[in-house]
């Protein structure tokens, strides 16, 4: 190989998100052979192993070097990546990188949660105060949705939008994924449904947060000469990250309502592909909240500041619009593993490129997609392509 090697996806699979009881090696199992048979190759091809570190409360511990026995693999490089909601983000791009140098020939990335593990109320309200400063925050109790509510509050509040409208685009994706057969749900949502739910944390609903659940996804990354036996494969024209001047909602001198480092990873993306952000044809995002959506819609320079929301409610980001987002449902609409999303995107954009989405955006030939943690404090972005 040499340094202008292609990358590309040969191979996706995902499981149905919602409960598990089978262990979690034996679902990465299940979702690393299934996609190795849709790139039409098997564990003996793969020298890479890629994955986000499982949760504290996953029992098996080593949990790659595991697999790497269970499968037979004779492997060169092997990680585990843990950076919270980005961890899928980076081990793809660490894999995509590696694929793209020569390093590798062929790697799968992976990722295999289940919430289901913990009760919600205690252990893993108290895994969730760790993420803040823990000297200063975590001793009043703050939460993920307490978060997000301020960022919210400030937002309309500087931008003169209504919490009414935000609901728009929880119904939106709720559509858009209700058809799915691996989503969450199985109906669509009126705005009263929305804003009459249980509220979680003035102003947002239950409904406007995403429910976690359990799940898995694999990604088969290869270099175009190993993918010739494969269908479909898609390229990955470009990647990027970046990790703003902040932790959760504490920024250095930026407003809590921008989210620069989305804005900077899709650009370093953008400029790695050769393609202007407006001419891509499909967007996913890691939006965990209704507002964040609308936030990284101005990021990227599809609408202008405090205009995201009026862009769903325009019908500019439905799966007919301008610029589609989120025609998977996204958070929202599909259900949220934290650690899987990342790689639902990705799954999400090569079923686009291949034209076998659910939700189909009629001549896609490119896809977005991003990743984030914390209160998007860090980001990825990666930009998949296929022939015209």
């Amino acid at each position: 190989m040499t340094d202008s090697t292609t990358p590309v996806v040969a191979g996706v699979s995902q499981l149905p998100n919602g409960t598990y009881d089978i262990p979690e090696r034996d679902l990465a199992l299940e979702v690393i052979l299934d996609a190795l048979d849709d790139a039409s190759l098997s564990p003996a091809d793969l020298d890479g192993l890629y994955m986000s570190a499982p949760r504290a409360w996953t029992p098996q511990k080593f949990f790659s070097t595991y697999l790497n026995h269970q499968l037979g693999l004779d492997i060169d490089r092997a990680m585990e990546i843990a950076t919270g909601g980005t961890s899928g983000g980076h081990a793809f791009h660490s894999a995509v990188s590696a694929v793209r140098s020569g390093t590798i020939d062929t790697a799968v990335v992976f990722a295999i949660e289940r919430n289901s593990l913990i009760e919600t109320t205690g252990p893993y309200f108290e895994y969730v105060l760790r993420i803040f400063d823990v000297e200063f925050q975590s001793p009043i109790g703050l939460s993920v949705p307490g978060v997000y509510a301020q960022s919210l509050q400030r937002y309309a509040h500087e931008h003169d939008v209504a919490y009414e409208d935000v609901a728009e685009i929880v119904v939106k994706n709720r559509e858009n994924a209700y058809e799915d057969p691996n989503t969450l749900f199985d109906e669509p949502v009126t705005r009263e449904d929305v804003l009459e739910s249980r509220p979680i944390a003035d102003p947002i609903t239950l409904l406007e947060c995403p429910a976690p659940c359990d799940g898995g996804a694999a990604v088969v990354v290869t270099s175009a000469d190993v993918a010739a036996a494969a269908s479909e494969p898609v390229e990955v024209a470009g990647i990027g990250s970046h990790h703003a001047q902040s932790h959760l909602l504490m920024n250095h001198d930026a407003p809590v309502t921008e989210l620069p480092a989305v804005g900077n990873a899709a650009r370093k993306a953008s400029e790695q592909a050769t393609q202007p952000i407006d001419e891509i044809d499909v967007f996913e995002p890691y939006a965990p909240f209704p507002h964040i959506e609308a936030i990284i819609t101005e990021e990227l320079g599809l609408a202008d500041r405090g205009e995201g929301v009026d862009a769903c409610l325009e019908g500019k980001t439905a799966p007919d619009g301008e610029f589609p987002i989120s025609p998977s449902g996204g958070c929202l609409g599909r259900g949220h593993p934290p650690l899987v999303t990342p790689l639902l995107n990705h799954v999400e954009a090569v079923r686009q490129l291949r034209g076998t989405a659910s939700t189909q955006i009629p001549d896609a030939n490119s896809v977005m997609t991003t990743s984030e943690h914390g209160h998007v404090n860090g980001a990825t972005a990666t930009i998949f392509r296929t022939e015209a």
